[in-house]
């Protein structure tokens, strides 16, 4: 039986084959090299050095050189991998692919990259993943093997879209993945091949199969350059799995911070919220979208919480009104406030959460669902806005028993198994979708109003609610539903929401199974940030990302697309709690790129030409016509910005973590106790 051969090429569309003709040991490396032929006479010539790495780990640096090229060889890639010498099952592993496959492929949709087990080819191209590996690890011993691509540079250029084969040496990306044939394979691809799966050329809902092919040209003197580092590690579980790869990937990368001046990006965005706050007859709030780059609102339609964050934000203007005697900021956002509470709540507690407001009649509440994640935002803006007047001796009962009238509709209608439904119709009153998986959503706002009023039936709520989500969201590894419209996937806001979740729990209570749930969904999120810079297309003179800035700090919504935003900017006090908590500097690393560089889509240097400083985009591609936005700001994006900022001043009175760290860390950590023990709240 033949050995499997160790140089894998693809010659237009068909295998090229070879082995090391001479392998030479120095230094503790290995150097081989190898020079293969074409039927047609095309000459390549491979070196491939080894060299040990980190423990169990291998680097592999290979160069390819085509000497001579054979009429008719059009187009090649090459190939690395390592494939099991027995056979094996892809149930028989547990996957990680950041970004995209979590474990299983459960809440992974039929079209979703990794969404099919029927399929035998699983490859990613690079500039679709957070950090550039992949990993599987075998459920019966825990070994893990993954392989990562390092200094990868994934360049490409305006046009590479399509089904059809692109040859183009502009392109710089690779592809990682699997195959599942009849033994269980890791490999490399070099240009980026990506199928059985691709969401390339894809129409929204269609699920064939399909590859996407790219390839270099077969062209004398032409140059391939990649370095792979690849080996195990013994994982006791999937979440050891996630910690331990994540981290060895993150460290060779090192993502670079890119400061920003915090005071100007709030200073910015406070002036967004005043310029386009309107009362429409009566109903006063913020556009739903302001289109970019020329800043013009395009209706005004309000949503309580998630997306629209309509209170929250009224809750940053007012406490920035309160602060700076600005009279006119308090009044116009107590206005919003008092419009939810005067007119969105029925006599049983249960809120209805979008209006259309009109300048010529009077507002219309949408038929829409009342979801437990929209409802959350609304209500932590609305305690938010009623802690900031108490503390400044103005007492506003009506808000706090807005939110005490709806706790109690939560309490009345929880299920014996302490979950809620993520949507209830708010005409009858009843869930109208089976999935619980939201749940998380509504404990910190049940655990932030205990905090005021000591109301134990709050916390028992939460308590309940939580019991729940440990069991059947942190036990399973299921962070699904977290962004509304597309519901029943992983997604990176479910995992946001279970940090946010446990994370208070575990201040209410001080049991340890809370902080072990909230570190294992803060190492999960942290997976769909970008942590090394993608470049964007050569030639593209339309993309609106910035070009003077990188995409680390962005990050992927969910599985089942590849489009990013700033989302996790709303998380940057949490991580740094974490960091404070466990004393693990990862932690730290990641709060600071998260404060800093989810802000580099603001135009605060005037340089992208919006009509405000503090205006930025919802989202962006970072694959096909790559940088390319939807060209629209919602009311999110300014809450992202400046909700993080506001509990950071509720725990230290300072909200850059730069500051804050010089500080003694003894100082630190009894400000953030204080903080975990009032969540920053006054009493009732």
């Amino acid at each position: 039986m033949n050995a499997p051969y160790v140089i894998t090429f693809e010659l237009n569309g068909e295998t090229l084959n070879g082995y090391y003709s001479k392998v030479i040991k120095e230094k503790g490396t290995l150097i081989c090299t190898a020079r293969l032929k074409s039927d047609n006479g095309t000459i390549f010539n491979i070196k491939d050095i080894f060299s040990p790495e980190i423990e169990n780990h291998f680097r592999l640096d290979r160069k390819v050189c085509i000497e001579q090229v054979g009429k008719g060889d059009d187009y090649f890639n090459s190939y690395f991998g390592l494939t099991s010498q027995h056979k094996t099952n892809i149930n028989d592993f547990e996957f990680f692919v950041p970004g995209i496959w979590y474990k299983n492929n459960q809440c992974l949709k039929s079209g979703f990259l990794a969404g099919d087990y029927s399929d035998n080819y699983f490859y990613f191209r690079e500039d679709r993943l957070p950090l550039p590996f992949v990993s599987a690890r075998k459920k019966a011993s825990g070994l893990a093997i993954d392989m990562i691509h390092l200094n990868a540079n994934p360049e490409t250029f305006y046009g590479e879209n399509g089904l059809d084969r692109i040859v183009d040496e502009r392109m710089q990306f690779g592809s990682l993945g699997f195959t599942e044939l009849d033994t269980h394979s890791i490999l490399f691809v070099f240009p980026g091949i990506e199928g059985e799966k691709t969401y390339i050329g894809r129409i929204r809902g269609e699920e064939k199969k399909g590859f996407a092919y790219r390839s270099h040209p077969v062209k004398a003197g032409l140059k391939q350059d990649y370095s792979l580092s690849f080996g195990f590690n013994q994982t006791k579980n999937f979440p050891d799995l996630v910690e331990v790869i994540w981290k060895q990937a993150w460290n060779r990368y090192n993502p670079a911070v890119h400061k920003i001046n915090i005071q100007d990006a709030y200073k910015a965005s406070i002036e967004v919220l005043d310029t386009y706050l309107l009362n429409l007859n009566g109903a006063p709030g913020w556009p739903f979208s302001i289109y970019l780059p020329n800043g013009i609102a395009r209706a005004y339609n309000y949503q309580m919480g998630f997306i629209g964050f309509q209170i929250s934000n009224a809750y940053f203007l007012l406490k920035k009104g309160l602060e700076s005697n600005n009279k006119e900021f308090v009044r116009k956002a107590s206005e919003v406030i008092d419009f939810w509470v005067n007119n969105s709540q029925k006599k049983s507690g249960l809120v209805k959460t979008w209006a259309d407001a009109y300048v010529d009649r009077k507002v219309t509440w949408r038929d829409y669902d009342t979801y437990m994640r929209v409802t959350a935002g609304g209500m932590e803006g609305i305690i938010g806005a009623w802690n900031s007047m108490k503390k400044r001796g103005i007492d506003k009962p009506d808000w706090l028993n807005y939110c005490k009238r709806y706790a109690d509709w939560l309490v009345r209608n929880q299920e014996e198994d302490g979950s809620f439904y993520i949507r209830y119709d708010w005409k009858t009153e009843k869930p109208n979708h089976d999935s619980k998986y939201t749940t998380t959503n509504i404990i910190r706002f049940l655990v932030e109003l205990y905090s005021v009023t000591r109301d134990k039936r709050y916390l028992d709520a939460a308590l309940k609610a939580g019991n729940f989500s440990y069991n059947f969201i942190h036990h399973d590894y299921l962070y699904v539903g977290g962004v509304i419209d597309n519901p029943n996937v992983k997604d990176r806001e479910s995992g946001q929401m279970a940090i946010y979740a446990f994370l208070a729990l575990y201040d209410a209570t001080g049991d340890k199974k809370w902080k072990e749930a909230t570190l294992q969904a803060a190492r999960y999120t942290e997976t769909f940030m970008f942590s090394y810079p993608v470049p964007m297309a050569i030639n593209d003179t339309l993309t609106d990302f910035p070009k003077h800035r990188d995409i680390i700090g962005q990050t992927l919504i969910a599985t089942g697309h590849s489009a990013i935003d700033n989302g996790l900017a709303f998380s940057s006090f949490q991580y740094y709690r974490l960091y404070l908590l466990t004393q693990d500097k990862h932690f730290l690393h990641v709060a600071r790129l998260i404060q800093n560089n989810t802000l580099d889509i603001m135009d605060l240097d005037s340089k992208m030409g919006y009509r405000y400083r503090g205006l930025l985009t919802e989202c962006f591609n970072p694959q096909a016509n790559r940088g390319h936005s939807v060209r629209q700001q919602l009311p999110w994006n300014q809450a992202s910005i400046l909700e993080p900022m506001h509990r950071f001043l509720d725990a230290f009175g300072e909200w850059d973590i730069d500051i804050i760290e010089q500080w003694p860390f003894e100082k630190r950590l009894k400000m953030i106790d204080k903080y975990a023990e009032t969540q920053g709240l006054e009493r009732e």
